[in-house]
Formats: C-alpha cells, structure tokens, sequence
C-alpha cells in the first residue's frame, strides 16, 4: 500500500516575555526624592514605567509581603574586595504591612526591618540603621523574596536554601548567592533583585529595589487547520532511554501520553539544583552586571522534556486558531504557564515527535491516523533565561510531513520521498525592553525568518528582516551559508511578489508550472550575524533585506538546483516513431504529453494536431521557499 504523506507545519509562537516584566517592586535609575531623617528605610515607589510593573501592596503580595535584604557601605573605591566593604544589612528581613508607613523613623512606605528576626541566625531583633556620610563612596544593596523560606533559615528543611557567596577563588570578591532548590519548591515565588548602588548624593532617600523571577517559565500550545477534520494528538514519541544527545527522530520511539514530551538533551527537571545568583562577571574586575546573572543548574538533568499533564492535551480536539490555541498545562489561572529551571547554556535542538488523529466534519465515519510528525526547535531558541517566559505554540496542517502508513508502527515515515521534516512556522518573541519574531517554513531545508519590533505573525514593512536556511537533513542541522545572491546553484533571493501566494505557487512558478505570479528581484544582503531580541548577536549566515513596501508579499528562495525549462521541436511530417513522447501545447502556454500509439493513429490527427516533441528535458530544479508577509 502506497503511504500517503501530509505535511505538517509547526507554527511555533515563542515569547520571550520577562517573567516579571509586569511583576517589579520599581525599577528607578532616580530614586524618589523623600527624606527619612538619617534612617535608611526600603520601599516601592517608583515612578510611572511603560510597562505595567508592581507597586505597593501588589508588588509585596508578589513577594510574599517579605524579602531579605544584604548591604554595604564603602569607604573608599570598591575594588571588588571584602576590605573596602563594611556590611550594614546582613540578610535582614524586610516586611510589609499595610497602613504602617510614618510609625517608624524606619518605616516610610510600609517596608519594616527593625524588631524582625534575620534570614541568618543573627540578629534575632534588627535594629534601625542610619545614613553614615562618612562612607562617601556609596551603598550597595542586594535582595531576595521567596515563599519556601524560613527566618532564620532552616537548611535542612526549607524548600528553598539561599547562602551569600564572597569569592569565586579569584581575587574578585563575587557578590552573589548560592541557591538550593529542592524537589516542591515554588520557582514563581523566588525572586532576585538588582544589585542597587546609592551614591554619596542620594543618601537620606528610600532605597527602591527591583525584583527579577529566578527561574523560566515554558507554555505549550497547539492548532490546526486541517480543511473538513477535527483533529487529536494521540501520542509524543521520545527517546526515553537514551544515553546520548537525541539528534535524529528514528530513535524517538517510546510513547508517551502524559503530557507534552520532546527530546531535549540535559533539560534541568530533577530536584536539588543549586544555582549561582552572581552580579560581577566571572572575569573581570571592571565589568559590574547590575542584574541578577543566573548559572545553569548543577543537578541531574534529563534527556526529554515533560510538560504538563496528558488531560489537557491527549485526545482532545484542537483548537484551530493560534490566538486561542489548546495548551499543554491546564492551569489557566497561570496563563498555561508551567515554572522551569534556566537553561541558558544549552546548544541542543528541541525534537518534537508526535502521531494524531483526523476526524472528517461532514457526518462521514472518515478517520485518517497520522503518525511520525516532527518538528525541530533550533537550540538558540530553547536556551531559556532566567526571568523570561517562552511560549511555543504548534501549528497542525495538510503540510504535515507525517505519514498515514506505518509499517513496524514505530511512526517512522515508510516512504520518505517527499517528507519534510518540520520546525517552526512561526515563532514570536516579545520581551520587555524589545520584541522579536521568527517565522520557519516546511522543507528539507528549514527556513527562519527574524524580525524586530513584532509580536504578531506578519512583518512590518521598513523594518529589516532577516533569513537563516538550516540543513535539517543532517544530525547536526547546520546553518547553509549561500555562495551569493541570484537564481543559480547555491544562492539565495529575496523576491517580491505581485500578488498574495503560497510557497507551493512560488515553487511552481520556479519550476515551469505559471501561476501568473511576477517574481522581481529585491535589494539583499548576505549577513553573518542575527539581532535576537535578548541583546546577543550570535554569529547565523543569513541573508537580510528591509521591505519596501506594506501589504505585500515576499518569498525568500535559495537554489539548490536551478530549473531549466525542457525545449520542444515542432512536427509537421509524417515521420512518427513509437520511441518518441509527442506533446500538445495548452492555451496556456503548458506542454501536456498525449498518447499516439499507432502511426496510423499520428497520420490520421496530423492534419488537425500540431504534434511537438521534446527536444532536452530541462532541469526539474531543486528549491527551498519561504513566503513572507508585510502588513
């Protein structure tokens, strides 16, 4: 039985949203003037922000009404040693209570850390401290809130277990935490503030901190778009014993159907991470990080991915549109939301496998079982930071590159002629200083398209855009690096069409079949590095073009074989020969073959027939395309 293969695009949506972009205690270069009499006293007022941060009594109930709190005071240049740093707060604890700013020299915006027990043992009853403008050379000051703490700290029983680190074995004096995570902890409720520096001038004012989430949060969503069916994911495949970096989808067979799965080498899952809370660069003694930097965790890690529960995403008819799409974790109060450890050191790809379901709308008892469909998410978009919340959502087409046979029921693809293994269609980031997007096509090759300043599925014209093509054929899926511009072997095209079209009409076009579709050349330029919206600028061969134009659309080509059209010679004379393939040509200008199988049958319709036969065959060519929308 011939397989029949559909071709499955993913259209991953992935937000880089900082987990706290709207969950801050205050972010204020300027601090608010407000005078405290010599007393140093903590608050959360800060001035009107673009974005929706935390303030008061939502920012404390952020912080579980409670932070710790570590100062210094510096009585000459700090130089990163522990001599020039006086410790003033030695993980104080700072509470909040509504309604008791103004009853305490310390107290100015409900924060109060004089009477309260320490983090550490000591003291069991903070006293107030004051302003001391004999250190002219400035504060410093540190924090963080979490809900799985105890005062004083309980390390043998609290969830979360956080220890001031002085040194990293240098000469640095390496101002940061260690931090402990053990198996129930709550990651949504630990945060980290901004190493915050008060200079001799700004002494008598309320020191305002802001607060970062420690950990990552991940969401996974799916649609479809499958004309006439409804369509369930019956199953994620993984390769659950594996011992080595997952690089290939043959492998992924183990079936899993209690949650979302992807094969996704050395993902931090297990319990009793520890964690590296630092601000000075590791190297230098000049270069100062003001936020939290976040280490990957040091504990045991897995070789896959698990997210969520399979009830809300097993057997469930999917949504079909990516606004509304179905998630994978059915906590919506969270935003489907699910807490994870950072993974900012990773360079594996995440490798999706996963067999579903179509059911026909029309009454009919039409059932068709995909299996084997796959998606790749390129490593630079799994390297989750500390802080920020990545949403991946999954588009299920008729472009799905499963397969509806399956000889040894592993989901392998039996027939691989034209299966294209997938990744994304589309990827959104949106963090909160900057926004990015990232669209992938379908193919052998697998096209990404990056843009900034989006966070929709469209692009904005006078905006550049960028396009990576990645070699999905091999383990390691390497990025291709055109030889040029232009149509010929090896190049690569930004085209701009007149007219909307999809990449099979470009493709079509390419090669002979006319779709009435203009293809003009656009000014490109070859690129070796990629804007991302995280700040990094990672070294991704790409061509580049910035669009002239809105509502319009564009198609990126690379050649990997050009077409050449077949030529054909015109016969006019008896002369048939039962070898040849004669051809008619349509109104159309397309050539059709048409069967002679007798020269009697050739004599007879000669007269009325204008037979053609080929005389080279062309070049079918070989193309990769992407079509792209400016709005």
């Amino acid at each position: 039985m011939k397989t029949k293969a559909l071709f499955l695009t993913a259209l991953t949506s992935f937000a880089l949203v900082s987990c706290t972009g709207s969950e801050f205690l205050g972010e204020s270069t300027e601090p608010v003037v407000e005078t405290t009499n010599g007393a140093i006293v903590f608050g959360g007022s800060a001035p009107a922000m673009t974005r929706a941060d935390f303030y008061g009594a939502d920012a404390a109930a952020k912080l579980g009404n409670k932070f710790v709190v570590y100062g210094t005071k510096h009585f000459s240049a700090e130089d990163k040693t522990a001599s020039y740093d006086a410790v003033v707060y030695n993980n104080f604890q700072v509470a909040w209570a509504a309604n008791t700013a103004g009853k305490t020299a310390s107290n100015t915006n409900d924060w109060e850390y004089v009477g309260l027990q320490s983090y550490d043992a000591a003291p069991t009853a903070q006293g107030i401290k004051y302003w001391d403008y004999s250190a002219d050379n400035g504060y410093t000051f540190y924090a963080f809130s979490s809900s799985d703490i105890s005062y004083p700290k309980a390390a043998a029983t609290d969830k979360v277990v956080v220890t001031k680190t002085t040194a990293d074995g240098t000469s640095l004096y390496n101002k940061g935490y260690a931090v402990t995570v053990k198996n129930g902890a709550t990651l949504n409720n630990l945060y980290f503030s901004d190493r915050l520096e008060v200079p001799f001038s700004k002494y008598d004012q309320t020191v305002n901190l802001t607060f970062r989430n420690l950990g990552s949060k991940v969401r996974v969503g799916f649609y479809e778009t499958i004309p006439g069916y409804t369509v369930k994911i019956d199953r994620f495949r993984i390769d659950y014993d594996a011992t080595a970096a997952v690089t290939s989808f043959k492998e992924m067979n183990d079936v899993k159907t209690d949650g979302f799965y992807a094969s996704l080498q050395n993902v931090k899952t297990a319990a009793d991470q520890t964690i590296n809370v630092t601000y000075y660069d590791a190297t230098t003694a000049t270069q100062v990080i003001n936020r939290p930097k976040v280490s990957n965790p040091t504990g045991g890690y897995n070789y896959y991915l698990k997210l969520g529960d399979g009830s809300a995403i097993i057997n469930k008819t999917l949504a079909t549109t990516a606004s509304s799409p179905t998630w994978v974790a059915g906590e919506a109060a969270n935003n489907y939301y699910i807490p994870i450890f950072p993974f900012e050191g990773n360079n594996n790809p995440l490798l999706l496998k996963l067999d579903f379901t179509m059911y026909a709308d029309d009454g009919s008892a039409d059932v068709i079982h995909v299996k084997g469909a796959r998606a790749i998410v390129p490593a630079i978009n799994v390297q989750w930071k500390s802080n920020f919340a990545y949403t991946y959502i999954f588009k299920i087409s008729d472009k799905t590159n499963g397969t509806t046979g399956d000889v040894d029921g592993d989901g392998d693809p039996t027939d691989p002629e034209g299966l294209k293994p997938i990744t994304f269609d589309a990827i959104v980031v949106d963090m909160t200083e900057d926004r990015q997007e990232t669209i992938t096509s379908v193919a052998t090759n697998s096209i990404t398209t990056y843009a900034q300043g989006q966070i929709v599925n469209e692009y904005t014209a006078s905006k550049p855009i960028y396009v990576a093509i990645t070699d999905n054929s091999n383990a390691s899926h390497p990025v291709i690096t055109p030889t040029g511009l232009g149509s010929t072997d090896g190049k690569a095209q930004i085209y701009k069409l007149n007219k909307p079209a999809t990449e099979a009409e470009v493709l079509g076009q390419l090669t002979g079949s006319p779709m009435g579709i203009t293809l003009t050349p656009e000014a490109t330029t070859l690129g070796t590095t990629i804007p991302l919206a995280n700040g990094t600028t990672p070294s991704i061969s790409n061509v580049y073009f910035t669009p002239s134009a809105a509502a319009t659309y564009y198609a990126y080509v690379y050649t990997r074989t050009a077409y050449a059209a077949p030529t054909y010679t015109a016969v006019t004379t008896g002369n048939y020969s039962s070898s040849v393939t004669y051809y008619m040509q349509s109104l159309s200008g397309a050539h059709y073959a048409v069967s002679v199988p007798t020269e009697a049958a050739f004599e007879a319709n000669l007269a009325k027939l204008s037979y053609i036969k080929a005389g080279d065959e062309g070049t079918a060519g070989v193309y990769d395309v992407k079509v792209i929308k400016v709005q």
